[in-house]
């Protein structure tokens, strides 16, 4: 029970949101797609984010806007990269100005599979995951083994409650690109899911050397050690996170736990006083959780 519980709390990271919505409309055919200029090469468009340093999670940033916080995605705002604009609305959820954007470039970047996977992404946010599988397909036809639209299937089956597919897409994109980020950060994430610590260290463990004050590696790499019953190592990474994160549900309950774990109960019952309580969910569960292994009061 306790690592099942532990484990809902680390969710998929990727350039695919889990929000979901009714609108399932689909931007309409019109004249400017089919306007003559020159369809772009897939070597003439930088498939990656750069320029920005995310402050609290640089680990994955240049492969996905979603290691920035809403703050932090302003700065893409006056960028003139079609790509950029769409990848930056569908995470406003401005799906509107994102499905213009790529009507109006579908000419210039119909050969690009970046386009096609950030459209699918699109559909994705918007809750449509036939138009979303489409899009993915579609980008794959222009570049097979595309490692985003592998990664971004595996992150749909997952949404979708299929967990066997999901991690057969992910790791058939790490299979593919052992030196891409985020198959590989979800693919540990999915094995840390299901129990299975010794497979995901390794590949947590090889992102936080790339990037060692990331927040989220640190909390992921302390929670397998918590799951393999290294309690004292597990300590240690999480004693690396700032201590104005410790407030968040997702990390302070879990250092919490550990103190306790290490027999250091009043420094758990300080921890646990500083979480902010969750209003429902998942979270909410584990705080009570925790909560009754300190013996602390509600």
């Amino acid at each position: 029970m306790r690592s099942i519980l532990f484990l809902t709390l680390l969710a998929l990271i990727s350039c695919a949101s889990d929000k979901k919505s009714k609108n399932d409309a689909a931007p309409e055919v019109s004249q400017d797609m089919f306007k003559k200029e020159r369809a772009l090469k897939t070597s003439e468009v930088a498939d990656f984010y750069s320029g920005n340093q995310a402050a609290l999670n640089p680990g994955l940033q240049d492969e996905t806007l979603d290691r920035f916080s809403p703050e932090e995605r302003e700065r893409f705002e006056d960028s003139k990269d079609p790509l950029i604009l769409i990848s930056l609305y569908c995470h406003q959820r401005e799906f509107d100005k994102a499905f213009a954007v790529s009507e109006s470039s579908f000419q210039k970047y119909q050969k690009i599979p970046a386009y096609w996977n950030l459209v699918a992404n699109c559909h994705l946010k918007q809750g449509s995951m036939r138009k979303a599988l489409l899009f993915y397909n579609k980008a794959l036809e222009v570049k097979p083994n595309y490692v985003p639209a592998l990664n971004n299937i595996g992150v749909m089956y997952n949404l979708q409650g299929e967990p066997q597919k999901a991690l057969v897409a992910f790791e058939r994109a790490y299979q593919k690109s052992k030196f891409s980020k985020t198959p590989r950060y979800n693919l540990a994430k999915l094995y840390l899911k299901n129990g299975l610590a010794d497979l995901s260290l390794p590949l947590f463990e090889g992102l936080l050397k790339e990037a060692p004050a990331d927040v989220d590696l640190l909390n992921s790499v302390a929670s397998a050690y918590f799951i393999k019953g290294n309690y004292e190592t597990a300590l240690a990474y999480y004693q690396k996170i700032p201590r104005d994160h410790w407030s968040k549900p997702e990390i302070g309950l879990n250092l919490a736990w550990t103190l306790k774990l290490v027999n250091r109960k009043d420094d758990a019952e300080k921890v646990f006083d500083y979480v902010d309580e969750p209003e429902s969910g998942s979270l909410k569960e584990y705080y009570r959780v925790v909560q009754r292994q300190l013996g602390v009061a509600s």
